[in-house]
């Protein structure tokens, strides 16, 4: 190559270097985070859900493994992902796909399953949130409490937050004549506005209002017709050491043609430090019977709402451990249409970093006894206790056991107990 030749493809070389060096480059990271549990546990309820005379033990392992994954642009732009994999408990499939699967020997099974991916655009003058996202209401997960696909729109203020939203829920589209199944016509959505404002440092009060309209067919065939609003009041604030939450909210609509939505609940919950430790209790009403409650849903008897994890009960309500395996006397606080009168007591000790424990209390009885079960509407008293150990930083071993004595509204069952064994890893 000639002397000039070469000077020319050097400086040409310089040339593309400089232009590319010009270019600025997308500085994305990568965050990721989750958690890995397992237990074992031991019941004659749990695994079944049924409360018989002479209840057969059971005992079973269960493992949930949660992955997050977020892709961050900058300070304003992020997409946040997050999967699950459950095995519903070890033996159960091998070589196989779906939720739950390949718990057996061999393993080799799909089960991957999504739960969020949203894009979070986060800019001073609004917050965005477009896609699948984790969303509860502010009645302590009494309506939903769940992911949803929709647009949520925020804003913080000084002294306040507002919200707006719409989620689309269901859209039926795989039964019927193509006329009634359009995609957007036989819809389930949803449309939110909430609001917070804090009076002072110790009173924050807050008001919301959800519209839920369910033309869908439920992917059964038939049409809900349910036009159920949703309105409702909270607060909270201190009263000396005294921590003070609570609700009230009212239903009013159409839950289907020929039926009113009418239902109601309120709540009242306290904290306050004791000996060391956090005494805590929680009191909840929801009405029953011709007010019976309303509760978003998605397949025929799978309500998306209602745990009332506050309880911190392990069979009166849904154990905060349950995965799949998912049973309770309560399993929503509808109740089957009956409500539900309850009240807890809790109290939480931290010995050092490294142990902790809590006990709990709860008593519940339904509203409006629809069934004619039993000789009362008592459902029963539990109590329950558990204790950790941070083995490091990440790492949690527990136990966790409750029993359960069953009221009259029961006749002549076993009262149900159940023990886990736990391993948690967080990171």
């Amino acid at each position: 190559m000639k002397k000039k030749n070469k000077k020319l493809l050097v400086a040409a070389i310089a040339t593309a270097l400089s232009a590319a060096s010009a270019v600025p480059a997308l500085a994305l990271e990568n965050q990721f985070n989750g958690a890995f549990t397992a237990f074992y546990d031991m019941s004659n309820f749990s695994g079944s859900g049924v409360t018989q005379k002479d209840a057969p033990s059971e005992n079973y392992f269960v493992q949930r493994v949660r992955l997050g994954y977020t892709a961050k642009a900058d300070d304003h732009v992020k997409l946040v992902t997050k999967f699950e994999f459950d095995y519903n408990y070890w033996g159960n499939s091998s070589y196989t796909s779906g939720p739950g699967t390949g718990g057996a020997i061999g393993a080799d099974s799909v089960n991957m399953e999504t739960k969020h991916l949203y894009l979070d655009l986060a800019y001073p003058q609004l917050n965005t949130k477009i896609g699948m996202m984790p969303y509860n209401d502010s009645f302590k997960g009494m309506v939903f409490d769940t992911d949803v696909a929709g647009i949520l729109l925020s804003h913080d203020y000084a002294n306040a937050s507002v919200s707006a939203g719409f989620f689309r829920l269901m859209d039926s589209n795989n039964v019927g004549p193509q006329d009634t199944t359009r995609l957007g016509r036989n819809t389930n959505d949803m449309f939110t506005l909430d609001g917070k404002y804090s009076v002072s440092k110790d009173l924050t009060v807050g008001a919301a209002y959800y519209y839920i309209s369910d033309d869908s067919n439920d992917f059964t065939s038939t049409i809900q017709s349910a036009k159920v609003h949703n309105l409702g009041i909270n607060a909270a604030g201190n009263v000396g050491p005294v921590a003070l939450n609570g609700f009230f909210l009212k239903q009013f609509g159409d839950l289907s043609k020929d039926t009113d939505a009418k239902g109601y609940t309120f709540n009242v919950g306290a904290k306050m430090p004791l000996a060391g430790g956090t005494l805590r209790s929680e009191f909840l009403y929801v009405s029953g019977g011709s007010d019976q409650f309303y509760i978003a849903h998605s397949k025929p008897g799978w309500t998306e709402g209602g745990q009332f994890y506050d309880a911190e009960m392990t069979m009166l309500n849904r154990d905060k451990y349950q995965t799949t395996i998912d049973n309770a006397i309560m399993y929503d606080v509808a109740n089957n249409g009956q409500g539900v009168i309850e009240g807890t007591v809790g109290y939480d000790y931290t010995f050092n970093d490294k142990v902790s424990a809590s006990a709990n209390a709860g008593f519940a009885a339904v509203a409006k006894n629809t069934s004619g079960a039993g000789s009362s509407d008592y459902l029963g008293t539990e109590v329950n206790a558990e204790a950790y150990y941070k083995l490091t930083a990440n790492v949690t071993l527990g136990a966790r056991a409750g029993y359960l004595f069953l009221g009259d509204y029961f006749t002549n069952e076993d009262n149900p107990y159940d023990v886990k064994l736990i391993a948690k890893y967080n990171f």
